[in-house]
């Protein structure tokens, strides 16, 4: 009786805590999309990963494998030989969604970059 009672208290936790690991994941998006946006109107040339990721709808985590793939442009900020951080230049995103609001159909990525002379990741 008791394990059945341990086992329901176990599977709350862990529903509360999944509910709260989401809730917080939209709080850290809204907060980003907010910087982004006021980066944008104060004409700051630079976006974080997670600012760009919310400004192009997708998630931070599938931005960063876009940059370390080479397939999206960023600057690599870094001291030693893995640690740092990556910058995404703002009229690369900006010149993005121009491009994508003006295509007749999908914009594919890859050849974005290198129509547009963008291609490679990190610098």
């Amino acid at each position: 009786m008791q394990s059945q009672a341990t086992t329901a208290t176990n599977a709350s936790a862990q529903a509360d805590r999944a509910v709260g690991g989401k809730q917080t994941r939209e709080l850290m998006r809204s907060a980003a999309l907010r910087n982004a946006i006021q980066k944008r109107a104060d004409g700051v040339p630079t976006y974080t990963v997670p600012e760009a990721a919310a400004l192009l709808s997708i998630s931070q985590e599938y931005l960063y494998r876009l940059i370390q793939a080479d397939m999206f442009p960023a600057v690599h900020m870094r001291i030693g030989r893995n640690q740092g951080r990556y910058v995404v230049p703002a009229k690369v995103v900006e010149k993005l969604l121009d491009d994508a609001a003006q295509a007749v159909n999908s914009l594919d990525l890859a050849d974005w970059a290198d129509r547009s002379g963008l291609a490679g990741g990190a610098a």
